[in-house]
């Protein structure tokens, strides 16, 4: 078979060759260019609200000090959202390439321009599904096992999803060239010559990425669902739970990241149903207006995660973040104060003050004491040593305080301590009271 097959006889435009008809279009239908303007613009919107967002959050991790009492970036539902805006930036700024076809009346390749939004698309889109489904399973992880993934292998896996992203993109580039990336549609996208490809390096990705986060995101709903009726078998009420506003606080965030994957889904699953309906008949076009229509919907995910993230960053914040400097330090009521209310103070795998006090252990919460925000703050700032603040800690919580009270012949110490599973208080309690107290104070140091 000939290697040019089946982009030949090729045609003139412009004093230049370029692939015939379906693999370029010169000039466009009237459906065409005008479903280019609802694909260009929307595509716009997209890069202008993410990027937008992108910089705010990049800001807010320079200036960290100013807001929270951990870095930012110690918050890993934070660092997801930011590499989903990262590739929806980069999918959009493929789609935005719709107005150099809009303003030209065609669509040509082999071309720069029809390269790079071949390149841009195809990545974007697979790299958005990866850190959907990074999202699930993470969100899977910390709701249900309570506990959270170490700072290292966290950034590991982020960085090994990109690359996988671009690996998936790039093997197709490497086996064909030029002749990868072609009018596919509305845009440019992987030849239907290479139906194989686009299987291998994209569709089954994508439909596996949907199915196993609708999967994910019901067995952890169903495991929090069991969890919690589990508590309540004794017939105990609600406010005399402990650790309810942890339970509660959990529950939220994954309703909230459940939010992103759900975007995803609707968005895509029209140009993939599309796609796969091709496939299956023998690689038969779709009509030019549902072409533009799936590109319009996969192009939204851009301004739409951004809006999903502007409307409920400070409801994630509150739930994820153990401090800041906002409004929440000015309540007057501790009992509302979130820092002692939700997982500002516990963390997702949370946080217990142990006093040990004339060698025992007294389980004493910070909001069970009466303590003000302004006490607790003074507390953290002064020693019978002097002033002292302490560093912010990489598991997103205050680093464990050991200070010591060296008045009379007592020794009162405040020890915090991290609990992996936020169901077993009562059994981390029952262990820890069973201890003497230099027991604890070495294991809480090992």
């Amino acid at each position: 078979m000939d290697d040019n097959f089946p982009y030949t006889p090729e045609i003139h435009v412009d004093g230049h060759l370029y692939f015939p008809p379906p693999y370029s279009a010169a000039p466009l239908s009237a459906s065409l260019h005008r479903g280019l303007i609802a694909i260009g613009s929307l595509a716009l919107l997209s890069v202008i609200s993410t990027l937008t967002l992108i910089c705010f959050i990049a800001y807010r991790f320079a200036t960290w000090r100013m807001h929270y009492r951990t870095f930012l970036g110690y918050n890993q539902y934070v660092v997801l959202v930011l590499n989903l805006l990262l590739a929806d930036l980069q999918q959009s700024s493929g789609f935005i390439i719709s107005w150099h076809w809009f303003r030209g009346d065609r669509i040509l390749a082999p071309s720069s321009a029809c390269f790079a939004q071949g390149w841009l698309i195809h990545s974007g889109d697979v790299a958005s599904g990866l850190f959907v489904l990074a999202i699930a399973i993470h969100t899977f992880y910390t709701a249900v096992y309570g506990r959270r993934v170490g700072n290292r292998g966290f950034a590991v896996c982020v960085v090994g999803l990109w690359a996988f992203a671009y690996l998936l993109t790039g093997t197709g580039v490497g086996m064909h060239g030029d002749k990868y990336f072609v009018r596919a549609g509305a845009w440019c996208w992987v030849s239907s010559a290479y139906e194989t490809d686009r299987l291998a390096f994209h569709y089954i990705w994508i439909f596996l990425i949907e199915f196993s986060t609708v999967l994910i995101y019901l067995l952890t709903f169903y495991q929090l669902r069991k969890k919690t009726k589990e508590l309540f078998k004794g017939g105990l009420e609600r406010g005399s739970v402990r650790n309810m506003a942890t339970i509660e606080a959990v529950n939220r965030v994954t309703k909230l990241m459940t939010l992103y994957p759900c975007v995803y889904v609707l968005l895509t699953l029209p140009l993939s149903a599309g796609r796969m309906w091709s496939m299956a008949h023998q690689g038969r076009a779709t009509s030019d207006t549902f072409a533009c229509i799936a590109g319009a919907l996969i192009t939204s995910c851009g301004w739409v995660d951004s809006l999903l993230y502007t409307l409920t960053r400070k409801r994630l914040l509150q739930d994820t973040m153990p401090g800041n400097s906002g409004n929440s330090r000015r309540t007057h009521d501790d009992s509302n104060n979130w820092e002692a209310t939700e997982l500002g103070s516990k963390g997702i795998t949370h946080t217990r003050t142990v006093t040990v006090e004339g060698g025992q252990v007294l389980d004493t919460p910070r909001h069970q004491q009466g303590e003000t925000e302004s006490s607790a703050r003074s507390r953290r700032q002064h020693s019978d040593t002097g002033n002292w603040e302490r560093p912010p800690s990489p598991n997103g919580s205050i680093d464990p305080i050991l200070s010591g009270k060296g008045s009379g012949s007592k020794t009162k110490t405040e020890i915090t301590v991290s609990l992996q599973d936020i169901m077993s208080d009562e059994e981390e309690e029952d262990g820890i009271s069973a201890l003497p107290a230099n027991e604890v104070m070495h294991r809480l140091r090992a």
